[in-house]
């Protein structure tokens, strides 16, 4: 979280603000974005699965408010969490203008419709949309072993977020970064992501775990708890957010997904 003073007040009080920037980032991608962009416009950057957890979730906006959405994009679609803050935050105003900025490793399918229609459906108007690739974190699948590869792309990176930065300081829309996919077969995969975020595919390898408690500290969704015989983690929920977030930030890797993790490694962003 960039700024605690926006989020030091009792739950529901409103906090003043000309400008916000939220973000959820499972492994720092799109909390390196958020900050990036919120530095450069100036103003707050706030956690969307923090103002979850803590209930605080009014927001006090000036009339000339810009406010973005920074998130990673899940099986063609939104994460789970940021679908929920989006319903579930309030503003004392419409924002004067709106955008949204979505890290992809693969494609951005069609999260960028996803999030149109929540956005309309709270009553606003999105100005702009835009994209940036950067490492895909979904290890069931991809590989992140090789740090070299890693660095080329994070750094590859920085010139688009510059590019986002430049559009939202002159409140325009970006290249048009619609998915080609579609719209059926951008449903169909979506559907899965309720499957993969299912907590029976997690695994932990108790001889590595040292029971530090960093996974269930750092889980979004709570779904994480410490054994009462070895204070080792186990899922108390049958689903999680599938942001890999305990997967990734294990000192030890002991936590795994699937069959293929172990090998294809583990990404924090460096910013991180």
């Amino acid at each position: 979280m960039e700024n605690p003073k926006a989020l030091e007040v009792d739950s529901g009080t409103a906090v003043p603000s000309s400008g916000l920037v939220f973000y959820f980032s499972g492994t720092g991608n799109s909390r390196h974005v958020a900050r990036r962009v919120a530095d450069a416009v100036g103003v707050q950057c706030v956690a969307m699965d923090e103002c979850l957890r803590s209930g605080r979730l009014h927001f006090q906006l000036g009339g000339k408010a810009l406010v973005g959405f920074v998130f990673p994009v899940y099986f063609w679609g939104l994460p789970t969490i940021v679908r929920e803050f989006l319903q579930r935050v309030k503003f004392s105003i419409a924002p004067a203008w709106l955008f949204d900025v979505a890290t992809f490793g693969t494609t951005l399918g069609e999260v960028h419709y996803q999030f149109r229609k929540e956005a309309e459906a709270r009553g606003w108007d999105v100005g702009g949309s835009y994209g940036v690739k950067m490492v895909d974190v979904w290890t069931p699948m991809f590989d992140v072993s090789d740090p070299v590869r890693n660095q080329r792309r994070t750094d590859a990176a920085e010139p688009q977020i510059d590019r986002v930065i430049e559009y939202v300081l002159a409140r325009q829309n970006g290249p048009r970064h619609w998915s080609s996919f579609p719209h059926w077969l951008a449903c169909l995969y979506y559907r899965s992501y309720e499957r993969q975020r299912r907590t029976q595919s997690f695994r932990l390898l108790k001889n590595r775990c040292t029971a530090c408690g960093k996974c269930i500290r750092q889980c979004p969704v709570q779904a994480l708890a410490a054994s009462a015989t070895d204070g080792k983690p186990y899922w108390q929920k049958p689903q999680c957010a599938a942001c890999l977030r305990c997967l990734h930030h294990c000192p030890q890797f002991a936590i795994q997904y699937g069959k293929h993790t172990l090998k294809h490694g583990q990404f924090v962003h460096p910013d991180k």
